[in-house]
């Protein structure tokens, strides 16, 4: 019963169908039964078997398969243990597909199947430790994508389901899911996010949409830019496709400090994604961002010139283009010049982002003006 809880709660449109039409039918089944031995109507009972018949063989035309596992996070910040569930259709008997022992290691080549994940994750929320999908060695593998070309990418694709509006990210770091400097194809289904993450072997992880809100900032990441995405230092498929993803780096603001500095985005529940990919992460899941430092949560200044700064990062971070952050910062000043709020607060936050560098002087006396 908990499986089909959660298939009802968390699967697509193609899961709720089949539950659905079983539940359907069993009901319809059950009610025509009841109806028949009240009123003695034989046509009825004969309805309600036929029903039930019916139930039974939509029944048997799908598996309820269980994906990931994942958190659901309450009001209080508690975590409960759920799995995704989703149905895999079976063959022309009927009967749920059995694996071949002969074709065991084809199985497994593509790396962690969703059974597998899933327990791993639930060792992972259990507080057990979990072992990690890739070795030292292998997270500083320069060989760590030679195996890839157009071919098996193309198979992989097929056999994670991968949909035609995926986008291609780089996901830099996660504890949770034991990812490191790691291309990835992220898509959405309803109301399910799922990523394929293009490791030595594949692995897909799928995620609740309802879970990702917002997005998280974490800026100055201090690193040795030499042992830094070594594997895409040589040149292949996977590299050329996902180099344009690849951080920004900037210098240590420390005297003498031949380390760099990098800046990245997270999402729920640890992964941490290039600033070169967050952008389009947040343009297909809608996500809004505001960082958490001292003027975000400064009681000083107003909301106006907290998302004009966050917009000010995003453009500095080549998330937004010129002309995004020209349109975002006059959509908010456009704003606020209508609100309702005494005129010293008004210059003072024209005078702030002036003062921040995040607009010029002439565009704080065009709305000085304009909302006189």
């Amino acid at each position: 019963m908990g499986r089909i809880w959660n298939a009802l709660r968390y699967g697509d449109a193609e899961t709720r169908k089949c539950i659905g039409s079983v539940i359907l039918f069993s009901v319809i089944g059950i009610v025509l039964i009841v109806v028949a031995g009240i009123t003695s109507m034989f046509n009825l009972f004969i309805l309600g078997m036929i029903s039930g018949v019916v139930a039974i063989i939509i029944s048997q035309t799908f598996t309820l398969v269980e994906d990931d596992f994942v958190a659901e996070v309450d009001s209080s910040g508690s975590k409960d243990s759920v799995r995704s569930v989703s149905v895999k259709r079976n063959g022309v008997t009927g009967q749920p597909k059995k694996p071949d022992k002969k074709n065991k290691s084809s199985e497994t080549e593509g790396g962690m199947e969703d059974d597998d994940l899933a327990e791993g994750e639930k060792k992972a929320d259990d507080g057990k430790e979990d072992e990690p999908a890739d070795t030292e060695e292998e997270k500083k593998d320069p060989d760590r994508f030679e195996h890839y070309d157009k071919s098996k990418l193309r198979k992989i694709k097929k056999k994670f389901h991968v949909k035609k509006d995926h986008r291609a990210i780089l996901i830099d770091r996660s504890d949770k899911y034991k990812i490191h400097e790691c291309p990835a194809f992220i898509w959405r289904v309803h109301n399910k996010v799922s990523i394929l993450l293009l490791e030595k072997e594949p692995r897909k992880i799928v995620i609740p949409r309802e879970l990702i809100k917002h997005v998280d900032y974490n800026p100055g990441v201090r690193v040795d830019k030499a042992t830094e995405y070594v594997a895409f230092k040589k040149e292949n498929l996977i590299t050329s496709t996902f180099s344009p993803y690849l951080p920004d780096y900037q210098p240590s603001r420390v005297k003498n400090d031949p380390s760099r500095m990098k800046n990245l985005y997270k999402i729920y529940p640890d992964i941490n994604i290039t600033n070169n990919s967050i952008g389009t992460v947040m343009d297909l899941l809608y996500l809004n961002f505001m960082p958490k430092d001292k003027y975000t949560t400064s009681d000083k200044l107003n909301g106006y010139f907290k998302r004009v700064y966050a917009a000010n990062i995003l453009y500095k971070d080549k998330v937004y283009s010129i002309n995004d952050y020209k349109d975002e910062v006059e959509k908010i000043l456009g704003e606020m010049t209508y609100a309702k709020m005494p005129e010293k607060e008004y210059d003072f936050t024209l005078d702030s982002l002036v003062k921040a560098h995040m607009i010029s002087t002439e565009y704080a006396d065009y709305y000085k003006e304009h909302r006189k």
